[in-house]
Parts: C-alpha cells; structure tokens; sequence
C-alpha cells in the first residue's frame, strides 16, 4: 500500500487556467473608464474614500478605481494586493473592519503604513468559474462594514465581471469577423443574397469576379442571371435544388458552369440557406459561391493518375504470376487498352545466355499474321533477325524508345512498316525498350488501328507498363536459369552417383565378370533398357561379360541375344567398330539394312527385334590407351535417344569399366607371375610334424619386373622348423636378385649352424657384409620349436627376431588375434652388422595360427604402417574361423590391392594338435630327406590336458 499523499493543495492564486481566465479578460477589456465609474460607485454607496478592481494575472493589476488617477490601468496593487490574494485564494469577500487586530492582514505593508485599516472586498468570478480578480473598497481608519455594504459590493463585482465579459466578447466578434473576411478572401469564396420577394440578387467583389465581372453589384431579375450566366445543361439542376430548398430543410446546394463574358467556363459549388420571416414564410436565400474548376480539374487528374495506377498494379499482378514468357504480352495489353486504348501489343526478349530475339504476340496480332500470310506461329516465340529494319528489333538493339503517331510517320522511318502495317492493320506505334539493371532484355510494342499523339502522361504510363514486364522477363529469365542450373545440378548429381555406385562395384571384388555383372545393373535403367558387356579375346572373338534388362525377367532373353551376337556379328557392327577405333558409336534408329549387315543370322536379329530397341549408345572399355572391349547401352523409343550429358557419363563409365578390365587382366598376369616366381625361386614349404604352412606371393608390377619381397621356411638339422619372411628395399630386378641372395644366404646359415633366429640374422648380416652385397632389407626369422614339457601341454614355442620388419600376428585357437609386437625392434640388415640381436619368445597353443608377411600388405600412401597393421588385426577377426590358405586368399582379396605400389609376401603357419591326426585341409607330412618323420600321432602330446 502506498503512503497518503503529504503534498500541499494547489494555490489557486497561482492555477494556470485561472490566471489564463484573467489575462483574457484583461486583453480583451475595452478600457478602463467603465471601472473607473463603477469603482467609484461602490466607493459612494458603501461610503468609503477609496474603491478599486484589481484583476489577478501573473501579477496583481489594477485597471480602475476611485482615488486613483482617472482611466488608471496596470501596475501592481502594492497597496491592497494582500487582502485581494486572499479574496482569490478563498473564493469568498473578505471584511476586514480593523486591519491592526486582524491576524490575518496585520503584518501586511498596507497595514504596517497605516494607509489602509479597514477593507471589504468581494471576488470577480467569470463565466469559466474562475475568481480573476476583486472588487475593494477600503479606508485608513476602521469602520464596521455592514451586511449590506458587502451585499452591495458583491452585486457591482458581478457588474464588473459582466462588463468585462460584454468587452471580451464584442472584441472576439471583431476578431472573428475580420478573420472570416480574411478566409473568404484567401479561398476566393464569394457571398450572394437574393431577395425572394423581388427577385433582386446581390453579389459582392468576390461573387462577381466568380462570373467573370467586376466588382459587386445588385441584379434586379435574378431569373435572368440564371439564363445568360449558368450553362444551359445546368438549369434544371439550379432550378430543382432552390425548391428543394424552399420546400425541404433550407439547405442550397448545387453545382454548376458558370459562363463568363469572354466565353470561358467555370465549374462552380453554390451553397445557401433560406431565410424565413416570423410567420416562417422565406424571404431570403443567403449563400456563397466557390469556384472549383481547378479543384475538378486536379481531381480528374488525380483520377486518371489512380486509374493508371490500378491500371498498372492490374498487370504488375498478373505479370507476377506469369509462367510463361508468351503471356507477358497479353498481360501488358488488358493495361494498354484499359487506359490507353491499344488494339494489340508484341513483345521480344532475347533467350537467356545471349540467346536469339524471339517476338511473342497478342491473340488479335497472331491471327492478324497468320491469317495474312498463312502460317503457323510457334507458341515458343518466333525468331526475328537482329537489325534495324522495323522498331521491335531496333529498341531491342538501341536501347531507345520509338513513338510513332501515324503511318506516314512509321513508313518514313521504317520502310517495312507500310507492308507490316498493312497486313496487321497498325497506324500507331509505341516500342520501349526492357530495361533491368542497365540491360536491354528486348523490348515491348504497343499498337493503335488509328493515329494517336503520345501525351507525356501516355509515355508515362507506357514505360511504367515496361518496367514491370522487363522485370517479369527478368524473373521468367532468371527462374529459367535456374531451373536449368538445378537440372544441370540434378545430372551432374545423378551422373557423380552414378560413376561413384560404378567405382563401388568395380573395386568390391576381383573377379571381373561379377564386377561388370553389378555395373549393368547400374547402367540400367539410369542410361538406357537394356545393355551389354563384350571383350575379345586374344584371338579377336568378341566375348560376352555381362548383361542386364531394366526389367530383370528379361535378363536370360537379353543374355541369349548377345550370345548370339557375339558369335555372329561382322566387322559392321558397332561392338567391332569400337574395339578396333576405340571411338564411341551413336546408333540412332536402327533400320533394317544396318541390322542385316551387322547381324547376318536371322535368329539373331528375331531376338533383338524382340528387344525393341529405338536408340542405343557404344562406348569403349579403355584403360591406359586401349581398348578393351565395348559397353553397349539401349533405350526403348519413347524414352528418345540419349543426351550428350549421357553420353558423357557413358563414355566415363566404360572408362572406368576398362580399368577394371585392365585390372582383372594385370591380376592374372600378377598371380601367373608369382606361381613362376614360386617355382623358380621361392621353394615350395615343408610340412613337418602336424605343421600347415602356406605362402602366398604377389609382385608390384606386370611383366617380368617383380619386387624384393621374399619368405622361406625349412627344417633344421635338430628338426626345428625355421619360418622366414623378409622384403630387400627398392621393387625392380635388381631388388629380386639381392633377395635370391639373401635368401640363399640365410637358408644355407640356418641350416648349417642350426642357430637361433637372432644367431642367423647375426650371420647373415656379416656375411653380406663380407661379401659386399649392398642391400638393405628387412626380415624376421622364426624357429618353432618344443620340448617335453610343451608337448604334453599341447603347445608350441616360436622364437623369432627382427630386423626392423613388421610385427607377426598371432591368432589363437579361440578366434584371439595377437600383435606380437616389441618396444625396440632391432636394426635392418646392412646397417650396422655389428649390432647385437635379440630373439624374443612365445607360445602357441595348437591348433593357433602364426602370420608372418610384408609391408605391402598393410601400408598405403593414404594411410601409415600403424594403421595398416591395426586394420590387418581387425580384417583377420573375421576370419579365424577359414581354413589356412582360404584365410590367405580372403585377406589377401580384402587388404590387398591390385594397382599397389608394393609387392607383397604372405607366409602362415597353422600348428595342429598332435594327438589326432593332421587334418585333410593339411595335406601329407613332407619333410628333407634325413630328417625323421613324425609319427601321426604323437606319443604323449596333450597328456596334460587329459
């Protein structure tokens, strides 16, 4: 809750309405002599020497009184002023009989002089309701006031109030009628007063100079004003709003021509009002005349400046929502002939992207045209030369507006037009030009049947009409572009799919007739219905890859069509045209003579009418600047023949197919090469004891060039099986022959000394170094041995050592995967012979797999040998459960890539149980001669699991 208010009430001496109140009445006073009488009348009758009205405004002013110089006005009330304020403060007179014992007045100056002792004062309260002022009689000696004194003053202060009120006003009525006068002049409103009773009419200055006369003046037979002054078309108008206003309410009004003596016409508002005598019959009519010509004249502007307006948000609208550029023209017409009245109208826009111009035409002139020169109009615009010859292609060209009001001024400037006008049935003629941004889009022509002189308001509204159409040429223009960027954006999309889908399906395999198989499959339906894979062979017999039908029932029809046309087409047909140029063939309709020379068995061609071809494309399958096959793509008629953009995406298609093709041929030749390479210089693995050990070898590079990628294994003497897997730096011939060397080497050291791994890596290190050969390789040698121990545990122990070769990978028989991996491997051969080495231990429980292999395996230039090894660990968790080599050939397929820079060798060692026999998959014991065989059941192996 808030606190009660605590501030002070208004003084009423100092409210602002009330001093305003006074101030007015002070302003408007006539003077002080009235006050003067009447001061001095209260003096009189009240019987005191001295009376006098003060008015309060900003300062107490007295304007007369009795004792006071005569016709006094102004100053303040020094002497009284006190007692007055607080009359007006309280609203009430105020008697004062003995000033020197009244606390209220004792300390006044008035009091303290002696000049003043006694006092009675009544307030002066205007109409407002506001005290302004007082009405006082006083005297320097006391007296007792009497009720009727003060009765007596408070009627004269209501005198004086009224006085004031009376002057007031009579100076308001002045001020008014001065005003009026002065408002009538500026507005040129003339008065009149016709006598009803006579027919007398009188006019003042200004009522006079309405009708073209000077001066006022008095017309006696106002009837007659009506005939020679009033346009005869408003007679009867004048006539009918006088009874009405005889009859009805009193009202006048009218409005009217005015005809002037020198012939001109006005446009006048007459309006009156009867006046009726006390028996009510009308005796005047009292009115006032205002001349409203140019007032009608700025409104019928202003009305055909709104309907232009209308006229051209009208088509602003309908151009907005325009589709299509033909209806531009008929849009901008409803605005020419709606205000302008034009017969036809024609626009020409040039195509987007520097485009040709093409005229579109209104209804009537595309009748007009075709029905004179009896053709046929395409609704997609017509394509007009770009000259000067007629003014539709010369604004589009300039840039300048052509106005041309008749058709001799039309032939004069444009020879041509005296035959287009004439089959047309143009006179007039308007061309603007479509501006947007400073660039001239076409242009816009608006045609009259008949002559027409071109007002600046026509020109106006004609290039407004221009400005929206050029922005609506702009939009359509704009929205074509785009829709042609989107489309354009869609193919590219489509097509970047499409050929990202093809690299997918190319890379998920190595086998190529299931890689071109998935790739039809895409091709259709994205380029065409059906399509068509063929190779030829080394002989030149063209061979069939792959197949696939839109509609995948039709597949075994297709796939017996193009056996058929493999077998028996001729050097005509497209497949043999582009194998032997290696250029893509567009076969457009296929007709019946191309068929039969392409086709010469009658079968044949059966099925592949069957096949309803309309159109098809053959790209080449090429890889490194050959050919290697054909891809054909068809499509059913309806679907037309193929774009450019297929084409295209066709033509990339069969490129990347030839890589694959490339890739599957240079795969071959890799795993050709490797088998050689295993016979000639990789031994082929033995398989001791319950050991499964298999290699895998793929070089770098096609051809002869092979890397420096090796791996071994062999029994030493003591029946130890030594594994070894080693890579000499570099990947050419020269690399392969110093891994022939080192391999030679380490086997001959291994088996001789019978050492441990890091004793054979020791040795052969020195001994290259001994016999200077030059090389740098890493390796890693492992020696799988056992003792009693182990062997009725049913384990096995691997020692191996490093130089600076990747880590082996342990797989348990459980499905585990193991890095065997170590913080500090030791040096490469042929760096520093003189290094120490160092074996490393672990076990492996039978029926577990040791992996050893190369860098090529698991490094790439998109990603380090850390990642690849992790990779390696993860793929290889898929596939603990294959057999040995078919875990080696699935890794290899899912790690390995054919166009790798690194050959790669792969060497795996499965250790089975020794309690059983050695499985199928392991094939027999093979071990060198002197070398005892184990028996297939090993005495005492597993005894502890028992």
């Amino acid at each position: 809750m808030s606190a009660p208010s605590t501030s002070a009430a208004p003084d009423p001496l100092t409210d602002p309405h009330r001093v305003a109140a006074a101030r007015r009445l002070l302003e408007e006073a006539a003077g002080p002599a009235a006050f003067d009488r009447l001061s001095a009348l209260a003096a009189r009758l009240v019987g005191a020497p001295h009376a006098k009205v003060t008015l309060f405004t900003d300062s107490d002013v007295v304007i007369g009184g009795h004792g006071l110089p005569a016709g006094a006005i102004g100053g303040p009330a020094l002497l009284t002023g006190g007692f007055s304020a607080l009359v007006v403060r309280t609203g009430t007179p105020l008697h004062v009989p003995a000033a020197g014992a009244d606390a209220r007045v004792v300390r006044l100056p008035g009091v303290v002089s002696g000049r003043v002792q006694a006092y009675l004062g009544a307030p002066l309260v205007a109409a407002s309701g506001h005290v302004v002022g007082v009405l006082a009689v006083y005297d320097p000696t006391p007296r007792d006031w009497s009720a009727d004194a003060t009765e007596l003053l408070e009627q004269l202060a209501a005198s004086v109030v009224a006085e004031l009120e009376l002057s007031a006003a009579r100076s308001a009525v002045g001020a008014s009628l001065t005003r009026l006068d002065i408002a009538l002049e500026a507005a040129s409103v003339g008065t009149w007063d016709r006598d009803l009773r006579t027919g007398a009419v009188h006019w003042d200055e200004r009522n006079a100079a309405i009708f073209g006369l000077d001066g006022a003046r008095t017309i006696e037979d106002g009837d007659a004003v009506l005939l020679t002054s009033v346009h005869p078309d408003d007679h009867a108008p004048v006539e009918e709003a006088m009874r009405a206003a005889l009859a009805g309410s009193g009202e006048f009004t009218v409005e009217m021509r005015v005809l002037r003596p020198d012939g001109s016409e006005r446009w006048t508002v007459s309006r009156g009002r009867v006046v009726r005598d006390p028996r009510g019959e009308p005796v005047r009519l009292i009115g006032t005349t205002v001349d409203v010509t140019d007032a009608r004249e700025a409104a019928a502007r202003r009305l055909s400046a709104v309907q232009r307006a209308a006229a051209i948000a009208e088509v602003a609208a309908a151009l907005a929502n325009a589709q299509r550029m033909e209806q531009l023209a008929e849009m901008a017409l409803r605005g020419c002939a709606t205000v302008l009245g034009a017969d036809g109208s024609a626009l020409a826009a040039f195509d987007t992207g520097g485009g040709p111009l093409r005229l579109h035409l209104t209804s009537r002139l595309v009748d007009a045209v075709a029905t004179g020169a009896d053709v046929d109009l395409p609704t997609g615009g017509v394509e007009i030369e770009l000259d000067d010859e007629l003014p539709t292609q010369w604004v589009a060209r300039h840039g300048e507006r052509v106005l041309l009001a008749d058709r001799a001024q039309a032939v004069a400037r444009f020879p041509q037009m005296a035959e287009v006008g004439d089959l047309i049935g143009v006179r007039a003629l308007a061309a603007l030009p479509l501006r947007v941004e400073g660039r001239v889009l076409g242009s816009f022509v608006a045609v009259w049947g008949e002559d027409r002189t071109f007002a600046d308001e026509d020109v106006e509204l004609l290039e407004a009409l221009t400005a929206q159409i050029g922005l609506s040429v702009s939009r359509l223009q704009a929205d074509a572009e785009r829709d042609a960027a989107v489309e354009a954006l869609r193919v590219a999309n489509a097509r970047l799919e499409l050929l990202a889908e093809a690299g997918r399906v190319l890379s998920d395999t190595l086998e190529i007739t299931e890689q071109l198989g998935r790739l039809a499959g895409l091709v259709v339906p994205a380029l065409g219905d059906w399509c068509w894979v063929v190779v030829p062979d080394e002989h030149g017999r063209m061979r069939q890859l792959a197949s696939a039908h839109r509609d995948t029932a039709r597949n075994p029809e297709l796939a017996a069509y193009v056996r058929a046309m493999v077998a028996g087409i001729t050097d005509a047909a497209a497949a043999r045209v582009v194998t032997r140029t290696g250029h893509p063939v567009v076969v457009g309709a296929l007709d019946a003579e191309y068929v039969q020379r392409a086709l010469p068995d009658p079968a044949a061609r059966e099925m592949l009418a069957r096949l309803a071809p309309g159109s098809g494309i053959v790209v080449p399958l090429a890889a490194r600047g050959r050919t290697l096959g054909a891809l054909g793509i068809y499509r059913d008629a309806e679907r037309g023949p193929h774009t450019d953009a297929e084409l295209d995406t066709a033509l990339e298609v069969g490129r990347r197919a030839g890589v694959a093709v490339q890739q599957a041929q240079l795969f071959g030749q890799q795993r050709q090469l490797a088998e050689v390479l295993q016979r000639s210089m990789l031994t082929a693995p033995p398989a001791p004891d319950h050991c499964e050990i298999a290699v895998r070898y793929y070089p770098a590079a096609a051809g002869a060039e092979v890397g420096g990628d090796w791996y071994d294994a062999f029994v030493q003497p003591d029946g130890a099986t030594m594994l070894v897997i080693g890579d000499v730096v570099g990947h050419d011939s020269g690399a392969a022959a110093a891994m022939g060397q080192l391999r030679g080497l380490l086997r001959g050291i291994g088996h001789h000394t019978g050492g441990t791994p890091a004793e054979v890596l020791t040795g052969l290190d020195r001994a290259g170094l001994g016999l200077d050969l030059d090389t740098l390789a890493t390796a890693l040698v492992a020696r799988l041995e056992q003792d009693a121990p182990e062997l009725a545990k049913d384990e096995t122990r691997v020692r191996w050592s490093t130089a600076g070769h990747p880590p082996p990978v342990l797989i348990g028989a459980d499905g585990s995967v193991t890095l065997l991996d170590c913080e500090d491997p030791d040096l490469l051969l042929g760096v520093d012979p003189t290094s120490p080495r160092h074996d490393r231990v672990a076990t492996i429980g039978r029926g577990g797999t040791l992996l050893l292999y190369t860098d090529g395996l698991v490094e790439r230039r998109d990603r380090d040998l850390d990642a690849g090894i992790a990779e390696l660990c993860r793929v290889l968790g898929g596939l603990t459960e294959l057999p040995l080599r078919e875990l080696c050939d699935q890794l290899l397929q899912r790690m390995y890539l054919p166009d790798t820079e690194d050959d790669v060798a792969l060497l795996a060692v499965r250790v089975h149980p020794q309690d059983e026999p050695r499985p199928p998959e392991a094939g027999p014991q093979v071990v060198p001669p002197g070398i005892p065989a184990a028996p297939p059941v090993v005495p005492g192996a597993g005894t502890d699991l028992d």
